[in-house]
Protein backbone atom coordinates (compact mmCIF):
# COMPACT_ATOMS: atom_id res chain seq x y z
CA UNK A 1 0.00 0.00 0.00
CA UNK A 2 1.28 3.73 -1.07
CA UNK A 3 0.79 6.10 1.74
CA UNK A 4 2.70 8.95 0.64
CA UNK A 5 2.82 12.67 1.82
CA UNK A 6 3.13 13.90 -1.42
CA UNK A 7 2.23 13.30 -5.22
CA UNK A 8 4.34 12.03 -7.83
CA UNK A 9 4.06 14.65 -11.00
CA UNK A 10 3.32 11.97 -14.27
CA UNK A 11 5.90 10.93 -16.15
CA UNK A 12 5.69 13.13 -19.09
CA UNK A 13 6.71 15.82 -16.97
CA UNK A 14 10.12 14.31 -16.19
CA UNK A 15 13.25 16.62 -18.38
CA UNK A 16 16.68 16.94 -18.01
CA UNK A 17 18.19 20.22 -16.75
CA UNK A 18 20.99 21.50 -14.84
CA UNK A 19 19.47 21.91 -10.91
CA UNK A 20 18.45 25.57 -10.38
CA UNK A 21 16.31 24.90 -14.51
CA UNK A 22 14.52 21.97 -12.57
CA UNK A 23 13.82 23.91 -9.39
CA UNK A 24 12.42 26.86 -11.71
CA UNK A 25 10.19 24.60 -14.04
CA UNK A 26 9.09 22.22 -10.56
CA UNK A 27 8.08 25.46 -9.41
CA UNK A 28 6.77 26.39 -12.85
CA UNK A 29 4.84 23.55 -13.62
CA UNK A 30 0.97 22.85 -13.95
CA UNK A 31 -0.58 19.49 -14.42
CA UNK A 32 -4.05 19.86 -14.81
CA UNK A 33 -4.82 22.66 -12.88
CA UNK A 34 -2.50 21.61 -10.14
CA UNK A 35 0.21 23.50 -9.11
CA UNK A 36 2.57 23.76 -5.85
CA UNK A 37 5.48 21.46 -7.55
CA UNK A 38 8.80 21.27 -6.34
CA UNK A 39 11.96 18.91 -6.38
CA UNK A 40 11.71 15.96 -4.21
CA UNK A 41 13.63 15.72 -1.12
CA UNK A 42 16.42 12.98 -1.11
CA UNK A 43 13.87 11.28 1.63
CA UNK A 44 11.34 11.85 -0.71
CA UNK A 45 13.19 10.15 -3.13
CA UNK A 46 14.34 7.08 -1.41
CA UNK A 47 10.84 6.64 -0.03
CA UNK A 48 9.69 6.42 -3.98
CA UNK A 49 12.25 3.90 -4.82
CA UNK A 50 10.78 1.93 -2.02
CA UNK A 51 7.45 1.24 -3.81
CA UNK A 52 6.45 0.38 -7.96
CA UNK A 53 7.78 3.03 -9.83
CA UNK A 54 7.85 4.11 -13.18
CA UNK A 55 11.57 6.11 -12.91
CA UNK A 56 14.19 5.40 -15.12
CA UNK A 57 17.16 3.45 -13.50
CA UNK A 58 18.53 7.22 -13.65
CA UNK A 59 20.30 10.08 -11.23
CA UNK A 60 17.51 12.63 -10.57
CA UNK A 61 17.67 15.97 -8.58
CA UNK A 62 16.94 16.25 -5.08
CA UNK A 63 16.23 19.35 -3.46
CA UNK A 64 18.53 18.28 -0.60
CA UNK A 65 21.78 20.48 -0.15
CA UNK A 66 23.96 21.64 2.12
CA UNK A 67 25.91 24.01 3.61
CA UNK A 68 29.27 22.66 3.11
CA UNK A 69 28.84 22.02 -0.78
CA UNK A 70 26.80 24.99 -2.28
CA UNK A 71 27.78 24.33 -5.38
CA UNK A 72 25.83 20.58 -5.20
CA UNK A 73 23.23 19.01 -4.33
CA UNK A 74 22.23 15.39 -3.63
CA UNK A 75 20.83 13.16 -6.54
CA UNK A 76 19.24 9.36 -6.13
CA UNK A 77 19.82 6.81 -8.74
CA UNK A 78 16.78 4.43 -9.27
CA UNK A 79 18.80 2.16 -10.92
CA UNK A 80 21.44 1.37 -8.22
CA UNK A 81 19.39 2.06 -5.55
CA UNK A 82 22.08 5.01 -3.57
CA UNK A 83 22.16 8.58 -3.44
CA UNK A 84 25.36 10.51 -4.13
CA UNK A 85 26.30 14.71 -4.77
CA UNK A 86 26.15 16.19 -8.08
CA UNK A 87 27.50 19.50 -9.50
CA UNK A 88 24.02 22.21 -9.92
CA UNK A 89 25.74 22.95 -13.41
CA UNK A 90 25.26 19.37 -14.35
CA UNK A 91 21.86 17.82 -16.18
CA UNK A 92 20.58 15.47 -14.12
CA UNK A 93 16.52 13.90 -14.71
CA UNK A 94 14.29 15.98 -12.39
CA UNK A 95 10.14 14.57 -12.01
CA UNK A 96 8.48 17.04 -9.50
CA UNK A 97 6.50 16.42 -6.53
CA UNK A 98 3.60 18.11 -4.50
CA UNK A 99 2.62 18.29 -1.11
CA UNK A 100 -1.13 16.46 -0.79
CA UNK A 101 -3.32 18.94 -0.36
CA UNK A 102 -6.96 17.87 0.49
CA UNK A 103 -9.61 18.47 -2.11
CA UNK A 104 -6.39 19.90 -5.02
Amino acid sequence: MEVMNFEIAPKETEDYLKWDDAKLYCFSLNVDGKTGWRIPTVRELREIDGISNDFRAEDYWSATTGRDFDNYAETFDFGRGYERRSDKHWCEWVRAVRSNVTGA
